[in-house]
């Protein structure tokens, strides 16, 4: 949407009924030309990695449902839409019936103060004048809980009631410069935390470039870290169950097996850094990626022999380090990003250990970052392993997610306040042929990788074997062992 700078400027009336009208007649066009936005994707994305556990949000001008409504929903999260036009809120409950949809005018709307977890408007209030656009911002800052999200996006120009054409249609639009935007979100009480200019090229005739300018900002208060859907279930358990034991054989029976999907994310994650820390190097996988992408890696390995075998890395750009988790041979503030995977269930006092990785990073970087990865809610192995082994052995089950908060807690006590958590896929591949051989490699494999050396090592195989049968004789040709990347940055207002 761009304004025609050689139309003079227009009194047309802003009511809701001439802001519909483009929209009725566009119906599914309009979703086909924009749905995949890619700066409008990355912010839902960015907004999903923060919400809690079934975050109630409101979609301001939900248009089809897709996709804003649409992957919100998918996340879990108790979605309402609002749009002026009725051929959208139709084509909406149709499309996303797992959300709510409401023809209404954001203008007029009345939602309690403090009732959304999360406020979603792209592009919505470009018909209006600045009045109403002024009170718009501020009650949707109102309507806010302490701690919720803003993620807005609009065409940034300097007209009011601006006539122009878009996608065939004639029709008023008003905005403001960037600057002048940040003023007004700041006014309404909201802290800005990242708001960046895209271009995007509609595929739609006769229609040019559109600048769009994205912002997403946040209420102040609320908890610090709210309960996440990836760090269920819930309630976690109040202590600790202590480390898992890991030996280098039990380890070497799965390694060669994994499927894994999350050290690219990790990766992307650190791709403007460039003094990385990686803590219980294990070998060397995420040590390799890090090191192809910046040039350089230390790595801080607690076992003697997993130090001696990750030597050969050094050519490669890699320093190996001995030392535990609980206290880094690191001095404070040495690096711009700490990665710990696959780590804190491992150690001895994980809240110890997490405090280190965030000593050690610089936090007046730029890029400053601690980025973690532990088990999913949807993890099949450590499901195996809390059903079949805990109760055998008498061990407490695991919760990763009771990990991955304590974790989010302790880094926002040392300053990493912006936590985002994102889904990261890991399978353990069992390719024998059929069923029964499957679940005897994987009973062989897993009974080494859990119990190495352990008096109930054959009985806690024979154990396994029937769940592993009755999931392989699915079809299924692996077993998941899905994580979470924790990304922790410091929080810095724009």
């Amino acid at each position: 949407m761009t304004p025609e700078a050689t139309l003079a400027p227009s009194a047309c009336p802003d009511s809701a009924e001439l802001a519909a009208r483009p929209f009725d007649a566009l119906g599914l066009t309009y979703e086909q030309t924009y749905v995949h936005l890619p700066a409008q994707r990355a912010a839902i994305d960015w907004l999903i990695a923060r919400l809690p556990a079934r975050a109630k949000v409101l979609d301001i001008g939900s248009g089809t449902g897709r996709p804003t409504a649409d992957l919100l929903a998918r996340a879990g999260h108790l979605v309402t839409g609002i749009d002026v036009s009725a051929t959208m809120v139709d084509l909406a409950r149709s499309q996303v019936p797992a959300a709510r949809f409401e023809q209404a005018d954001v203008r007029t709307a009345g939602y309690p103060k403090g009732s959304w977890d999360a406020v979603c408007a792209f592009f919505p209030l470009l018909q209006m004048s600045r009045a109403d656009l002024d009170r718009t911002l501020e009650r949707i800052a109102d309507w806010l809980a302490p701690g919720g999200y803003f993620v807005f996006a609009t065409v940034p120009f300097d007209a009011e009631n601006h006539p122009m054409t878009w996608m065939g249609h004639r029709l008023t639009a008003t905005s403001y410069p960037v600057e002048v935007y940040l003023e007004r979100l700041r006014a309404a009480g909201l802290e800005i935390l990242h708001h960046q200019l895209s271009v995007f090229h509609p595929d739609f005739p006769g229609m040019g470039a559109e600048e769009h300018f994205f912002v997403h900002a946040r209420k102040p208060g609320g908890p610090t870290v709210p309960a996440h859907a990836l760090a269920a279930p819930y309630p976690h358990p109040e202590e600790y169950r202590g480390p898992h034991e890991l030996t280098q054989h039990g380890w070497l029976a799965v390694e060669a097996r994994f499927e894994r999907e999350d050290i690219d994310p990790v990766v992307e994650a650190l791709a403007r850094n460039e003094r990385v820390v990686d803590v219980g190097g294990g070998s060397g996988a995420v040590v390799r990626a890090i090191t192809r992408r910046l040039g350089a890696c230390t790595t801080i390995e607690p076992h003697a022999a997993r130090v001696e075998s990750m030597q050969a890395l050094c050519t490669d750009g890699v320093t190996v380090l001995p030392g535990c988790a609980e206290q880094l041979p690191l001095a404070d503030a040495s690096v711009d990003a700490a990665v710990a995977t696959w780590m804190l269930h491992y150690a001895d006092d994980p809240q110890a250990a997490v405090a280190e990785l965030a000593r050690v990073v610089d936090p007046a970087h730029p890029e400053a970052k601690v980025v973690l990865v532990q088990g999913s809610p949807d993890n099949e192995l450590i499901d195996l392993w809390n059903r079949v082994c805990a109760p055998l052995t008498g061990e407490q089950p695991d919760h990763q997610g009771q990990l991955l908060t304590l974790a989010a807690r302790t880094l926002a006590e040392h300053g990493f306040q912006d936590i985002a958590l994102h889904p990261v896929a890991v399978r353990v591949a069992f390719p024998e042929p059929g069923p029964h051989a499957k679940a005897e490699a994987a009973a062989d494999a897993l009974a080494d990788f859990w119990h190495t050396g352990h008096a109930q090592r054959d009985q806690l195989r024979a154990a396994l074997l029937a769940p592993l049968a009755e999931h392989f004789a699915t079809g299924a040709d692996s077993i998941s062992d899905n994580g979470v990347m924790l990304v922790a940055r410091p929080r810095r207002s724009l």
